[in-house]
């Protein structure tokens, strides 16, 4: 249980810090640079670094929410 909400604590302050600029742009840009290459997809242009990145720390927090939601009925209904 600690482990989820420091899981969504820590992707929280990260997506604050992308907003509200804290974090460089050349840092963000990086990293997704990097995630990108890695999947094989394009990069994102410059002006749209901040939104992917935003973007991505959601798609990250539904996708582990899903998985634990489903962990979760899953040992419910073997109960």
């Amino acid at each position: 249980m600690i482990g989820i909400v420091v899981f969504h604590a820590v992707l929280l302050l990260l997506g604050l810090g992308i907003l509200i600029r804290v974090v460089p742009l050349g840092v963000v840009s990086d990293a997704l640079g990097y995630l990108h290459t890695t999947i094989g997809i394009t990069t994102p242009p410059t002006g749209q670094v901040r939104m992917i990145a935003l973007i991505w720390i959601g798609s990250t927090i539904v996708i582990a929410d899903g998985c634990v939601l489903l962990m979760l009925l899953i040992a419910k209904l073997l109960r």
